[in-house]
């Protein structure tokens, strides 16, 4: 079988199972004939192009200091003035947010009537970035006057304190080279996101990102956002979209994948299309779209998103400082992170800004030693407290499960909580507890609990997160559950991000518990655990 054939023969196995199952087909097989040698500098598709010129990509301003690092979206209100000054309103601030970048090779498509068209394969919508980086100054007006550029995905320079966002969109299957991978790998790492827009929605351009971001993160799976997700809430919130499959319209839930770093989407995939609705141009009827203001709408927050994320993502590209010494015996504090098949590790260096706080606020002597493991290991029980964290769905095997069960049983005790606020991994905890005990429930405890009041600092009122009040303005008790075996509080879960807040993570999107109030709850848990 020739490797176009087979590519053909692939793509057909991919539409006939579904969209829900391509990206696994994809993954799966491997594709090892996908390498850059099998692709000719000109190649055949059998989509049409889309028809208009590229617009002249605008010209990136001079580099400062400040260039690209003034990223919240309400603006500060300035300095004040006298009342004799005359108020003239500053200009705006010009930054240069988002490269559309180069790639690919160059195309050719021949139309019914025999003509040949060549074109080039990253300009997909020539006009759709340019547009949504006009409709962003529109959307937000936030003061400042984003600008958009164009960039080859192979050149060096792609600093994220300049240009925050890359976007890349298309219509078909493509290869990245080994400098395109370093580039964009790097890029992420030091705190970018890219955005990928499957143009007019085509299965092959979608299984190609699947594909080629393995060989950037190769341990990160794509996983599809939920309604609660910030993305769906940056600037509108948007939990229905109008789609055209076919030529056919209806409402649906947003479909938008991310490849995540800590609790941060730095990978983001569109695959439903948003090119047609951008670049204001006829929806093809074979294409996947989403259609005119609920593409525009999602186009805004994903742009929003990424502004209102640069700090965390500086954040994470830090680096963290790395505990070498050796592990203490005797009587010290200790304790280990679960690990499991999910977003387990999302807070770096949590376990150090746990440690640190309670040997500075209480004198406790600890063990730095960081410890991850899995609950179907023996050694669990040397631990007597258990941190969970994640941010996705995930599933206990039946090992994990039982070990679970046997660990608390004895004695230990688990606190538990959802990364970032998002309900995903509220709705898996809940469900996998049934699991380890089927007949018992997470109950709400109250705010006179000895945890609260009882402990090393009382604790009445907390400050939530900015995020959080949006949904819950309300919010000024501790909201945990707990599990009890034989009388003993065994599990310790809150809904809400409590993890970000001990390591003083500048997650703008964190629906959790203020730093100064989460350090508190921890240091009154780890002692009242220690205690009972």
């Amino acid at each position: 079988m020739t490797t176009r054939a087979t590519i053909r023969w692939v793509s057909r196995a991919v539409l006939a199972v579904g969209p829900k199952l391509a990206f696994g087909i994809a993954l799966a097989a491997g594709l090892e004939f996908w390498s850059a040698a099998a692709w000719a500098q000109t190649r055949a598709v059998d989509f049409p192009p889309a028809e208009s010129p590229p617009p002249p990509p605008a010209k990136a301003p001079p580099k400062t200091e400040a260039g690209g690092e003034d990223t919240g979206i309400i603006p500060d209100a300035g300095p004040s003035q006298r009342k004799t000054q005359q108020r003239t309103p500053p200009p705006p601030t010009t930054l240069t947010v988002m490269y559309k970048v180069e790639y690919g090779t160059t195309l050719e498509y021949r139309h019914p009537d025999g003509t040949l068209q060549k074109f080039e394969q990253w300009k997909s919508f020539p006009n759709d970035g340019a547009n949504l980086v006009s409709l962003t100054n529109q959307r937000l007006a936030d003061g400042n006057n984003y600008q958009y550029a164009t960039k080859p995905l192979s050149s060096p320079g792609f600093d994220p304190v300049d240009i925050p966002l890359l976007y890349m969109a298309g219509d078909y299957d493509f290869v990245l080279k080994p400098a395109e991978v370093d580039n964009l790998r790097r890029f992420l790492v030091d705190g970018g996101t890219i955005i990928f827009n499957a143009a007019r929605g085509r299965d092959e351009f979608n299984q190609a990102v699947a594909r080629e971001m393995r060989k950037v993160f190769p341990q990160k799976p794509l996983m599809r956002l939920p309604l609660d997700h910030a993305v769906f809430n940056a600037r509108y919130r948007v939990q229905q979209v109008m789609t055209m499959i076919n030529g056919v319209q209806q409402m649906q839930p947003p479909e938008v994948y991310s490849m995540d770093i800590g609790t941060r989407a730095a990978a983001i995939l569109v695959p439903g299309g948003l090119g047609t609705s951008l670049s204001e141009t006829t929806y093809h009827p074979a294409g996947k779209h989403i259609v005119g203001e609920s593409a525009k709408r999602l186009g805004v927050n994903l742009i929003a998103y990424v502004l209102g994320s640069t700090e965390y993502g500086r954040f994470l590209a830090q680096e963290f400082p790395v505990y070498d010494g050796k592990t203490r015996g005797g009587d010290v504090v200790r304790f280990a992170a679960v690990r499991y098949t999910g977003s387990w590790d999302d807070n770096p260096a949590l376990q150090n800004s746990v440690l640190q706080g309670l040997k500075e606020n209480t004198n406790i002597d600890v063990d730095y030693a960081p410890r991850s493991v899995s609950l179907d290991e023996a050694d669990s029980g040397q631990y007597p407290l258990l941190f969970m964290s994640g941010h996705y769905d995930f599933h206990f095997s039946k090992a994990e499960a039982q070990g679970l069960a046997r660990y608390l049983e004895r004695g230990g005790m688990l606190v538990a909580s959802s990364a970032a606020g998002l309900k995903p991994f509220d709705t898996a905890l809940r469900r996998e507890l049934k699991k380890v005990f089927p007949n018992g429930q997470l109950i709400k405890l109250p705010p006179t609990h000895p945890l609260f009041v009882g402990g090393w600092n009382a604790i009445e009122r907390i400050t939530y997160t900015p995020r959080a009040l949006k949904d819950d303005p309300t919010l000024e008790l501790p909201e945990f559950f707990g599990f009890f075996v034989d009388g003993r509080l065994a599990i310790l879960y809150t809904p809400f991000d409590l993890m970000s807040g001990v390591n003083r993570e500048s997650n703008a999107y964190a629906k959790g518990v203020a730093p100064e109030d989460a350090l508190r709850l921890v240091i009154n848990i780890v002692t009242y655990a220690l205690s009972n």
